[in-house]
């Protein structure tokens, strides 16, 4: 199994990568580097809050897992909140189908 998990883990960073460059090129330069290092936080908090979950519910650790629920995938949460504003998914502006007529 947790070959599996790293196996889709290695797929799920690529996918990323390759989601996030064309995007990512189209800014500024402290932009772009500020878009990466927010992924890479960004995937190593979710993947140390799966795997950190994944042991304490095999082991049967109710309150360490619900824990790592709340604190890391609420941390991942908020990380991809702002990666996903900073990129240009979220917030974006209605274009006026005409411009020249003020409301």
């Amino acid at each position: 199994m947790g070959t599996i998990l790293v196996f889709l883990a290695g797929i799920l960073f690529l996918a990323g990568i390759l989601f996030i460059k064309p995007r990512a090129k189209q800014d500024l330069k402290w932009k772009t580097v500020v878009n990466w290092v927010l992924y890479v936080l960004w995937y190593a908090i979710t993947g140390i809050g799966i795997s950190f979950i994944y042991i304490n519910s095999s082991v049967g650790h109710v309150k360490a897992t619900s824990t790592a629920i709340f604190l890391f995938l609420g941390l991942s949460l908020v990380i991809a909140i702002i990666l996903a504003r900073l990129l240009g998914f979220l917030g974006k502006t209605r274009k006026e189908i005409n411009p020249s007529i003020k409301a």
